[in-house]
């Protein structure tokens, strides 16, 4: 709402200011209407005074006070979510419908980690004071729930698998797809736990292990073209468009599309 005060009666202007603090608006008064009529030269501003607040990204949400904090080359998704005491270590990743959220206590993500879609991160502080600490090379799968608990370096949280609060996941060990560990469970390093409730199957092979570290560098190099991706404008995905359709067209001729080899690099470029 806006009050306005008129200075003078004819051909004069007006001063109006918002129920809200901040803003003031001059107007000027044409008295040949019926009622005053006031023109007013920022009526943008005025709407935007009366407007309710909004976030218009989740990306990065501040809570309390405090804000995430991420380093150089994390990459989060356009619709993921980040809240409150979070702090992301290097190229880790914060995928599509993901939900990172510390609001009652903190979380710590280490380096090149990945948060899958729809995985939720979170942390305990009404019956137990618990944040979550995952480190780093871990894969947290999607639709899993990494709950006011420790998950140590190099490990896999399979798709819609929880780990729940107090829970320690120790480094190089593997938790399958759909299994529960439960509240303050510990797992020992390089096992793999399944079930619902979990438990241990076996110890990892030199292979697994190695696997493992090549799904964490792998979504650190896929969440570097993702990044490049979502920050592009309409302009440049239009262009992209263009591009692509040139490309199909090139590869229907049996033209090469790259210059992939010494006797493409020619034929390529005269193209």
């Amino acid at each position: 709402m806006w009050q306005c005060t008129l200075k003078a009666s004819t051909g004069a202007s007006a001063v109006c200011q918002p129920r809200r603090p901040g803003l003031l608006l001059v107007a000027r008064v044409y008295p040949t209407d019926k009622w005053l009529r006031l023109s007013v030269a920022f009526a943008a501003a005025a709407a935007a005074a009366d407007a309710p607040a909004v976030n218009p990204s989740t990306r990065a949400v501040k809570n309390l006070g405090r804000a995430p904090k991420f380093e150089e080359g994390v990459f989060v998704a356009p619709n993921a979510s980040v809240i409150g005491d979070v702090k992301v270590g290097k190229g880790s990743s914060i995928w599509y419908n993901a939900t990172v959220r510390g609001d009652v206590n903190h979380i710590t993500i280490g380096e090149n980690t990945n948060i899958q879609d729809q995985a939720v991160v979170h942390v305990a502080k009404i019956h137990q004071d618990i944040p979550t600490k995952i480190g780093n090379n871990v894969t947290v799968g999607p639709a899993a729930i990494v709950h006011a608990c420790t998950i140590q370096d190099h490990c896999i949280i399979g798709t819609g698998a929880q780990v729940l609060d107090g829970a320690v996941v120790g480094a190089k060990s593997i938790i399958t797809a759909g299994s529960i560990v439960t509240m303050g469970k510990q797992v020992p390093s390089g096992q793999l736990w399944s079930g619902v409730p979990a438990r241990y199957l076996r110890d990892l092979t030199s292979e697994e292990m190695q696997f493992m570290q090549q799904c964490s560098a792998e979504y650190s190099q896929l969440a570097e073209q993702h990044s490049e991706e979502c920050a592009k404008s309409f302009e440049e995905y239009e262009a992209d468009s263009e591009r692509f359709k040139i490309l199909r067209d090139v590869g229907e001729t049996g033209l090469p599309q790259k210059n992939e080899t010494r006797e493409d690099t020619g034929l390529y470029f005269r193209y």
